[in-house]
């Protein structure tokens, strides 16, 4: 009996093993296809591929020398940020009033007061669409209102922390939906999300980062309009910036209303942020690394958004961590075969003032 049963897991350890021997020699065929086939640039998009993820990013200088890898690389110039994308002027806050001001008008100066509030106050739902172009899909979600699109934090940061999962971040914010946002230490693609790799402010205040310059810094002023430049924690703080994460290996998309050139980025898993004039936050989301989705480029994150009408753009962290939720449901599959990352950071969408109250009193 003894015998049967190792000769039936003989026999099934050998189908194993030669699966994987197959798959292995099929992903080298189609590596080394792609690195010396016909095409340049496909052998240049598998490097920057590699390049952009955590546990990947050797696997170029298996097929190619190094001096060739670091060439290809020397393609993707990042532009140059300018200081600030400012949008200023072009849209406006919600309108406050006390009523305390509107006790010496007249009935009819009363009314229009109110009505001018209530028109500068009433903003559409938030909602979704989906992006399909064909082998790249994902969502992008619209936020009419901008002062309810936040950064969710973590309590404290250190090297050995975790993270929480997007779930987690919507749950303890009361919010309605949200994306990963910032970048994280994430050594091999083994880091638990408990250390930015780059900075954090909150409410004015830093809450991770050093007095350095971190690229690609993206955040809200007081009026929340979206804030895109290269800063240290204080420059930022200085230019107006109430609230931000950085990537730094993210691009700048679109800024000031122009579309940026020359990004030469890989095909991965995208999370990218941007707004439009009248002040309303596009939050997109492309998913990555399966049959029916292999990634997108930063150029396919550029043409969405200004599809999409948005004057300023850039990229958050993407990969395994790029991933949404709306109200209740996760809407796009991420690429990490062990389900949802734990994350630094997270940009959170908040129920209106009107939902906060009802669940206020429901509670």
């Amino acid at each position: 009996m003894m015998k049967k049963v190792f000769r039936i897991a003989g026999i099934f350890l050998g189908y194993l093993l030669t699966t994987v021997v197959a798959l292995f020699c099929f992903i080298l065929l189609v590596c080394l296809i792609l690195v010396y086939g016909p095409s340049e640039d496909a052998g240049d998009l598998f490097v920057r591929s590699c390049q952009e993820t955590s546990a990947l990013k050797f696997l170029p200088y298996w097929f190619l020398p190094a001096d060739t890898v670091d060439d290809i690389l020397g393609k993707n110039e990042k532009p140059a940020a300018a200081p600030i994308a400012d949008t200023s002027g072009s849209f406006s806050v919600p309108l406050k009033f006390d009523p305390a001001d509107m006790e010496d008008l007249s009935e009819e100066d009363r009314a229009e007061m109110t009505a001018s509030a209530e028109e500068n106050t009433t903003y559409g739902e938030p909602y979704i669409e989906e992006v399909n172009e064909g082998i790249y899909k994902g969502m992008i979600m619209i936020v009419p209102d901008p002062s309810r699109v936040v950064i969710g934090t973590l309590p404290s940061y250190s090297e050995g922390g975790v993270g929480k999962l997007l779930s987690k971040f919507i749950e303890d914010y009361g919010a309605i939906g949200g994306t990963n946002a910032g970048g994280f230490y994430d050594p091999g693609g083994r880091g638990l999300g408990g250390c930015p790799d780059g900075m954090v402010i909150e409410d004015g205040n830093i809450r991770y980062g050093a007095d350095k310059v971190y690229k690609n810094v993206i955040g809200f002023n007081a009026d929340h309009r979206l804030m895109l430049g290269d800063w240290t924690p204080s420059q930022a703080i200085a230019e107006g910036v109430v609230s931000a994460v950085s990537f730094y290996d993210g691009l700048v998309l679109v800024k000031d209303g122009v579309p940026q050139q020359g990004l030469n980025s890989g095909v991965n898993p995208r999370t990218a942020i941007g707004q439009r004039e009248d002040g309303t936050v596009l939050l997109l989301v492309i998913e990555g690394r399966h049959a029916g989705s292999l990634g997108a480029t930063a150029d396919d994150l550029r043409d969405i958004f200004v599809r999409y009408g948005a004057v300023n753009a850039s990229m958050l962290d993407g990969g395994t961590s790029a991933v949404m939720f709306f109200r209740g449901e996760q809407v796009t599959r991420g690429s990490n075969l062990l389900g949802m990352r734990y994350l630094p950071t997270a940009m959170l969408v908040l129920p209106a003032e009107d939902d906060k109250l009802a669940v206020m009193e429901e509670d």
